[in-house]
């Protein structure tokens, strides 16, 4: 840059330009972003409507958003289909899919109980997104305060028995990205039922 205008003006550019390459909008046109800008710097007069420029941009970026959102449902359909065919893989109603690890003969917990359980999460890719066994600590909760996935599989599971949930991302944390789980991921749970009840008294 020759003057320090340049590089003002250019930093400026670029700033503008990483914050509309994040919104991933692929037909936008550098030639008329520039226009505009130039038009507002100068004081001209806009070529949209008075708040036609606000909802204009709502609706390229819930565009962009119901794209995403349909390639992963369509990724997420076509894993599920696929996985189903696993030796063992056994599916509930609402669409989780689990393998018994090891089984056992005992009580269940039910939806509203508090349980304490070892767990490993990863993401499809194997991604490690969580583990309590790293953490050398079991987790007690509450099965009516944790994903809707949870809630399905854990009840299924007898005190002492240690399963694998794929569970899809609408009962998981949906379009919300959370920590290192990206918004429509299919999340992959082992699970191991250490004790039910507030004091394992189950």
């Amino acid at each position: 840059m020759k003057t320090k205008a340049d590089s003002v003006s250019y930093a400026f550019g670029a700033d503008i330009g990483n914050s509309l390459k994040s919104i991933e909008i692929d037909y936008l046109k550098s030639d008329v972003i520039a226009k505009a800008i130039s038009d507002v710097l100068k004081g001209e007069k806009s070529l949209l409507e008075e708040g036609q420029g606000r909802a204009v941009i709502q609706q390229a970026i819930m565009d962009v958003r119901a794209k995403k959102e349909a390639a992963s449902r369509a990724e997420e359909d076509k894993f599920f289909a696929e996985n189903a065919k696993v030796a063992g893989m056994k599916s509930t109603a609402e669409g989780i899919q689990y393998l018994v690890l090891s089984q056992t003969e005992g009580p269940k917990p039910k939806s509203d109980d508090e349980v304490t359980v070892h767990y490993k999460g990863t993401l499809l890719n194997g991604k490690q997104f969580d583990s309590s066994y790293d953490r050398k600590e079991p987790l007690k909760l509450s099965l009516g305060q944790v994903i809707k996935g949870w809630q399905i599989g854990i009840p299924l599971m007898s005190k002492g028995a240690k399963y694998k949930f794929f569970i899809p991302s609408r009962l998981a944390y949906g379009e919300r990205a959370t920590g290192e789980i990206p918004a429509n991921s299919t999340l992959v749970f082992e699970v191991e039922l250490l004790d039910i009840g507030a004091d394992g008294t189950t």
